[in-house]
């Protein structure tokens, strides 16, 4: 696997990125364990994620969330999965109809960071 500097972070980013859109609406969880999985293996160190992914009907927000869900539960099976992975996350979509729950207001941002923070079962988003 090749590996690139990503910018003035420091970080090593596989030049190959694991996008994860799809697991829950279409890939279940124990499919999507075996894909991160398989990545790992292969030298993908990059997944990326977002707040809203997960979800079969964007209106309905009750699924909002699942895919990051899905990472946290690979996350806490251990054997050094989180430490290996350099996970990004946006924060822009809507996780409910009230009017501070989406885009890029300070509020938004702090409540979005931590409520990905505890889906995902980390400590800490890298970017």
């Amino acid at each position: 696997m090749q590996y690139a500097q990503l910018g003035r972070t420091g970080l090593k980013v596989s030049r190959i990125c694991l996008g994860t859109m799809n697991f829950g609406p279409l890939t279940g969880e124990a499919d999507s364990f075996a894909i991160m999985d398989r990545a790992l293996d292969e030298g993908i160190n990059f997944f990326d994620t977002a707040n809203v992914y997960g979800v079969r009907n964007w209106d309905d927000y009750t699924d909002k969330g699942n895919t990051e869900r899905i990472v946290g539960n690979w996350f806490a099976q251990g054997g050094g999965r989180r430490e290996k992975t350099v996970i990004a996350t946006k924060l822009f979509g809507e996780m409910s109809a009230w009017p501070n729950d989406g885009k890029l207001s300070a509020l938004n941002i702090r409540r979005a960071c931590d409520a990905s923070l505890a889906r995902m079962q980390t400590d800490y988003i890298d970017i």
